[in-house]
């Protein structure tokens, strides 16, 4: 048993000695970018799971650095959320075969109502839903949402996760700086749990603010409903008038004169003539 933890106790130093020379390498922040950016329209690349992972480090160590870290993760999610954006617009979602079912589908019909109601705060939000990044992206560029207004919301977007997600692994880096797997294990397991709480509670309140929507929709259909009806009868009383004053017209060609409201009748020139 002892010789056992020998081995796994020597496997995970030289582990961890591997991590380390990787941070301190010249193309890690070249592959933050990159894994940011593919993530934008192709959901399995595990950008944030690196970007935890070398915070930590950093947290535990200092290294890589965390301002590289982060700058690399925004512009590589920026330029991943245009990338996306472009793509929809010239091929649209539907040749993406995992947004055509599943959880994908619903992130894809979340998204068209989501532009379409409150595009800021579901372009702010998407990206913590599974597949909503991806979805939001290609279904802007699908629905030809207006360019000028979508990049510098991807912008700020993106400066919001990128370092949501290195605070994730350095806060947790640092509860553990003297090991340094552990703190990577422990910042990979609290960025999971953090990500489906975040998820449940984005999703409650998506739902909160489409049922205000459509309540609110309802409320205005009804009252123009009203509005129609009121001017319904109004139309149909001006009629009525308007053919009361026609048969009025018409009794006074006949007499040859107006006979005044509440007035007797004269009588005729053949009734007066002796």
């Amino acid at each position: 048993m002892q010789h056992f933890l020998d081995q796994v106790l020597h496997l995970s130093g030289i582990l961890e000695e591997w991590i380390l020379g990787v941070a301190d390498a010249w193309w890690v922040h070249l592959m933050v970018y990159l894994f940011a950016a593919f993530d934008g329209f192709f959901p399995s690349v595990p950008s944030e799971s690196t970007i935890v992972t070398l915070s930590s480090l950093w947290a535990s160590s200092g290294r890589p650095s965390i301002i590289l870290v982060g700058l690399a993760a925004w512009l590589g999610a920026w330029t991943g959320d245009n990338l996306g954006y472009l793509l929809g617009r010239t091929i649209g979602w539907q040749r993406f075969r995992f947004l055509r079912e599943g959880k994908g589908r619903r992130a894809v019909e979340a998204a068209e109502r989501g532009l379409q109601r409150r595009a800021l705060i579901f372009l702010m939000t998407a990206r913590y839903i599974p597949f909503g990044r991806t979805a939001v992206n290609l279904v802007a560029g699908a629905v030809r949402y207006p360019h000028r207004e979508f990049w510098p919301r991807s912008l700020l977007s993106t400066f919001v996760w990128a370092v949501y997600s290195c605070a994730i692994g350095s806060l947790a880096g640092a509860w553990f700086e003297d090991n340094h797997l552990l703190a990577i294990t422990v910042a990979l397991v609290a960025a999971v749990v953090l990500a489906l709480v975040v998820e449940r509670v984005i999703n409650a309140v998506h739902r909160v603010l489409d049922r205000r929507v459509d309540r609110r929709a309802v409320e205005e259909g009804a009252a123009a409903g009203s509005t129609s009806d009121a001017g319904s009868d109004t139309h149909d009383t001006a009629g009525t008038d308007t053919e009361a004053g026609a048969d009025a017209g018409t009794d006074a060609d006949r007499t040859g004169h107006l006979v005044a409201p509440g007035a007797e009748p004269s009588s005729s020139p053949e009734e007066t003539r002796p």
